[in-house]
C-alpha cells in the first residue's frame, strides 16, 4: 500500500512539475507583459527585466530535481514536497493565464506540445538505448520490422516531399495602387499564375515562375480584371526541380467571379479592425451586410505572426468575407509587426514592396493606407532595441508631402484613409506624438471624407471642430461623469471613424479571447448629394447605439456624414 501511494505520488508530481516547466516556456509570447505586471517600467533594473527567464530557469531546475532526487531517494515525504511545490506553481501558472496569456493561448498551445513532442523523442531514445535492451523487446521481430518500415516510410516521405496539391488559403484580391495583389496559398511547394481576360500573370521572380513557394501574390492591372469580371488562378505542384529540367504536377485551377467597383450608384464598404483571432463572430457581423463594393480590414486580425497560417490569418478573414469577389484594403497593426513571420507579411496581403503605405484608386474614390507599425516610441523596452521605426514614419511623410504635390486626389470625388493606429488621436501613453501632428498636417490638406482606424478595441468617433485640439481630453459626462483622459487630439478637419471593439454594444466590457461579438462599421457613401450614412453593426445584426467618447453628443444607431463640412449628424 506504502509503495503504491509513493508512486502515485512520485507520477503525478512528475507530470505536473514537467507541465509547469514546458508551459510557461511556452508564454514566452507573454514574459514582457509579467515584467510589465510586477513592475518593469524600463530603465536600469535588470532583475525584473528578466525575472520571466529567471522564474523560467527555476521552473526547469525544479523539474531536473523532482526527476533526480526521487529516483534515489524514494520517500513519502519528497513526493509530497514536489506535489505541493508543484501544485502552486500550476496555480501561478493558470493565474498568469487568466490575467492576460488567455489571449495568446492559440500561440502557447503549439510551442508547449512541440515541447512535449521533443520530450516524447527523448524519452523513446532513451528507452531504445537503456530500457529496450533489458525486455523481451529486443528478440521480437515484428516490433523490429515495424520500426524499420515506419522509419523508411518516414524518410521517403521526405525525401519525395509527397503530399497532394490543394488550395490551403483561397484567393484574396488586395488593391495596391492601380493593381490588385491576388493572393493564395497551396499546401505544396508550386508554380502559380492567374489568367484574366485570356491573359496570363505569373508568380514570378525576375524572369522566372517562382518554384519553391507556398504563398502565391500576383499582380494583375486594376483595368485588366475590372474589364474581364473574372480571374482563374493556376498551380502546379513542383515535384522536382533541378539544374537543366523539373516535373511538375497537374494543374489545379479555381475560377472566381469579380465585381470591380462602380460608384455610379454611391461607395458602399465595410470595415473590421482588431479581430485578434476571432474570425466567426467578424465573418458573422460581415454576413448581414448585402451590398458591399470592397472591404476594409484595418489591422490586428491575429495576435502575433508567428507561423505560415498566423500569416495567412488576415487572408482567411478576407475570403470568408469577400470569397474573392470583391477587392480588399489592408492596413498593417501593431500587433502584425511581431512574430517569427512578421517580416515576411508583405508576401502574404496586400503591400507596395515591402511597404505597408500605398494609395489606392478605385473608380471614383482615391485612398491611402498609413502605417505606424508598433504603438510605442522606438525606446520602448519591449522592443529591446529594434525598433527603428522614425525613418520608416519619415519615408510617409514625404510620400504624404508628395501627394499633395501632385494632387492626383483633385481627379476623384471620394478621399478614404486607413491606418490602424488612430492618427488624430494621442491617447494616455502620449506616444507618436510628432508623427501624428505631421501626418494630421498633410492630410487636412487633401480634404480627406474618411478615415477608418482601430487598435484602441473600442468604439470613437472624432468628428472635427467639436474639441479644442491639443488639450486634455474630458470624457462625455454621459459615458464618464467628471473624469479626465490624459491624452489630447491633433488639429485635423476629416472625420475619424474607429472600428476595433469586440462586444454586442458600445460600452460593454469583454475579453478578446473567444469574443461572442466582433463590432463592424458599415458606409454608403453618396456622391450626388455629398451625404455619408453609416452605422456600427454587431454579430447579432444588430446597429449599435453610439456616443462621442469626449463630447455631449449622441450619434444614435445611425448617422450621416456631410461630406463638404465633415459634420456628423444623427440620422
Amino acid at each position: 500500500m506504502k509503495n503504491t501511494i509513493s508512486r502515485i505520488l512520485r507520477i503525478v508530481g512528475t507530470i505536473i512539475s514537467f507541465f509547469n516547466a514546458l508551459f510557461f516556456f511556452a508564454m514566452k509570447p507573454c514574459w514582457s507583459g509579467i515584467s510589465s505586471t510586477i513592475g518593469y517600467k524600463g530603465g536600469d533594473n535588470v532583475i525584473l527585466f528578466n525575472l520571466p527567464i529567471i522564474i523560467c530557469v527555476l521552473f526547469f531546475v525544479i523539474m531536473i530535481a523532482d526527476i533526480i532526487l526521487k529516483k534515489f531517494f524514494d520517500k513519502i515525504w519528497l513526493h509530497i514536497i514536489f506535489l505541493v511545490v508543484g501544485i502552486v506553481f500550476f496555480g501561478v501558472n493558470m493565474y498568469i493565464v487568466k490575467n492576460g496569456a488567455n489571449d495568446y493561448m492559440r500561440f502557447i498551445w503549439p510551442t508547449f506540445f512541440t515541447c512535449v513532442g521533443l520530450l516524447a523523442v527523448i524519452f523513446f531514445l532513451y528507452f531504445l538505448l537503456f530500457i529496450y535492451p533489458k525486455t523481451v523487446l529486443k528478440e521480437n521481430k515484428i516490433f523490429k520490422y515495424s520500426m524499420i518500415v515506419a522509419a523508411s516510410i518516414a524518410m521517403v516521405l521526405a525525401i519525395c516531399n509527397f503530399s497532394i496539391n490543394k488550395f490551403t488559403y483561397q484567393p484574396v484580391v488586395y488593391a495596391v495602387e492601380d493593381k490588385y495583389q491576388i493572393v493564395f496559398s497551396t499546401n505544396s511547394e508550386a508554380v502559380a499564375w492567374v489568367e484574366v481576360g485570356g491573359e496570363e500573370f505569373v508568380d514570378s521572380y525576375n524572369g522566372t515562375n517562382k518554384t519553391f513557394e507556398k504563398v502565391h501574390k500576383i499582380e494583375v492591372p486594376m483595368a485588366k480584371l475590372d474589364q474581364a469580371k473574372k480571374y482563374t488562378v493556376h498551380t502546379k505542384r513542383t515535384i522536382y526541380a533541378g539544374p537543366f529540367g523539373g516535373w511538375l504536377g497537374k494543374d489545379l485551377s479555381l475560377t472566381i467571379n469579380f465585381k470591380p467597383v462602380d460608384t455610379s450608384d454611391g461607395i458602399q464598404y465595410f470595415s473590421l479592425s482588431d479581430v485578434h483571432m476571432n474570425i466567426k463572430p467578424a465573418t458573422k457581423t460581415a454576413s448581414f451586410i448585402d451590398n458591399m463594393d470592397f472591404l476594409v480590414l484595418a489591422g490586428d486580425m491575429i495576435s502575433v505572426v508567428d507561423s505560415f497560417d498566423d500569416a495567412n490569418f488576415a487572408n482567411l478573414v478576407a475570403y470568408n468575407i469577400t470569397k474573392g469577389e470583391i477587392p480588399v484594403i489592408y492596413a498593417r497593426g501593431n500587433h502584425e509587426v511581431k512574430g517569427r513571420y512578421a517580416s515576411q507579411l508583405h508576401k502574404f496581403v496586400g503591400a507596395k514592396g515591402e511597404s505597408f503605405y500605398y494609395n489606392f484608386y478605385f473608380d471614383n474614390v482615391y485612398g491611402i493606407v498609413l502605417d505606424l507599425g508598433e504603438d510605442h516610441d522606438d525606446g520602448w523596452w519591449e522592443y529591446y532595441g529594434t525598433a527603428y521605426y522614425d525613418a520608416y514614419h519619415d519615408a510617409q511623410v514625404e510620400f504624404l508631402k508628395e501627394e499633395n504635390i501632385k494632387k492626383e486626389y483633385d481627379n476623384y470625388d471620394y478621399h478614404l484613409v486607413v491606418c490602424h493606429i488612430p492618427i488624430v488621436f494621442v491617447n494616455n501613453r502620449k506616444n507618436h506624438e510628432s508623427i501624428k501632428a505631421r501626418f494630421t498636417e498633410e492630410l487636412n490638406k487633401m480634404d480627406i471624407d474618411m478615415v477608418i482606424t482601430g487598435h484602441q478595441h473600442q468604439i470613437m468617433i472624432f468628428e472635427p471642430g467639436l474639441i479644442t485640439p491639443n488639450e486634455e481630453l474630458t470624457y462625455n459626462p454621459n459615458y464618464k461623469e467628471n473624469k479626465k483622459y490624459k491624452g489630447y487630439l491633433t488639429d485635423f478637419n476629416f472625420p475619424v471613424f474607429m472600428v476595433s471593439k469586440p462586444g454586442f454594444t458600445f460600452d460593454d466590457d469583454t475579453t478578446l479571447t473567444n469574443a461572442k461579438s466582433q463590432i463592424g462599421f458599415y458606409i454608403n457613401a453618396s456622391l450626388a448629394t455629398n451625404k455619408q450614412t453609416g452605422f456600427y453593426l454587431n454579430s447579432k445584426g444588430e446597429k449599435v447605439e453610439v456616443m462621442n467618447m469626449f463630447y455631449d453628443k449622441n450619434y444614435g444607431t445611425e448617422f450621416t456624414i456631410d461630406m463638404v463640412t465633415k459634420s456628423i449628424t444623427k440620422k
